[in-house]
């Protein structure tokens, strides 16, 4: 099936009404909704005869499955681009959660990164985490499924004279070769992506091609409350087993392991 199907693409539109969900990348959007259709084995020319209640089901069932992905990060709808042009950088990345959160330890988070001497950073899953992380000093590359951060970032990069690159990826897809570089950051990432088994953190960790990563995870519960045991200790068994060296960095919202391959 072809996302440039008329039948597909007036339901990627509507799913992508939400506005949490409307940077998504439409590729992002197609996954799922083609999955749907094998799943009840239906072809995207059934669409047409969907009634409209069973569109506005579908489209609900997939709304569930992207905001699992990404859209719970939407903290604000505040627009981003108005922000941005009005240098309000910290009411900018008050619109995303994770950054939300991350406001009080950025200074900590660059202050480590500065420590290790890096000259190159690859931050996976980046959302806007460039703004308030990215200076002169190493190149940046930037990369998520949502084209509406993305976007900002590149801004970003560009009035403030920051040497990057932003790029659209699918840490889901593993065989996708990643540029070679100091630092690699993976920020909120494993516990959204991740299946039973952990194979898919395991390929993604041997396949970066970096000396050092910094990799968190929440410290809360999507409810707000925090988790009696927020240490990942399958993270850590994977790091011994693969052996990569670590140290763990204890936040209030956050922890994070500094790896050193």
């Amino acid at each position: 099936m072809d996302k440039e199907d008329p039948n597909i693409k007036e339901i990627i539109f509507e799913i992508k009404k939400k506005k949490e969900l409307s940077g998504l990348a439409d590729i992002i959007v197609f996954e799922p909704l083609i999955k749907y259709l094998n799943k009840n084995n239906l072809k995207s020319s059934s669409l047409a005869d969907f009634s409209d209640r069973d569109k506005k089901l579908l489209v609900k069932e997939i709304r569930a499955e992207l905001r699992l992905l990404h859209g719970r990060f939407q903290a604000s709808k505040k627009p981003r681009m108005e922000l941005f042009k009005r240098d309000d950088i910290e009411s900018l990345l008050k619109t995303h959660s994770s950054t939300k959160e991350r406001m009080l330890i950025y200074e900590k988070i660059k202050s480590l990164i500065k420590s290790l001497k890096v000259d190159s950073i690859l931050d996976l899953g980046c959302g806007l985490n460039p703004i308030a992380l990215a200076d002169k000093g190493a190149f940046y590359y930037a990369s998520d499924i949502n084209e509406s951060d993305l976007s900002l970032v590149n801004e970003f990069f560009k009035k403030n004279n920051i040497k990057g690159k932003v790029f659209f990826h699918d840490l889901r897809k593993t065989s996708e070769q990643l540029p070679e570089v100091d630092l690699c950051l993976l920020f909120k990432v494993f516990d959204i992506i991740e299946n039973k088994g952990h194979k898919l953190a395991e390929s993604i960790l041997l396949n970066l091609k970096c000396k050092y990563l910094l990799v968190s995870f929440s410290t809360k519960k999507l409810s707000g409350k925090s988790m009696h045991k927020p240490k990942r200790v399958w993270f850590e068994k994977l790091l011994s087993r693969i052996s990569y060296k670590f140290s763990i960095i204890n936040e209030e919202n956050e922890i994070f392991y500094l790896v050193e391959k």
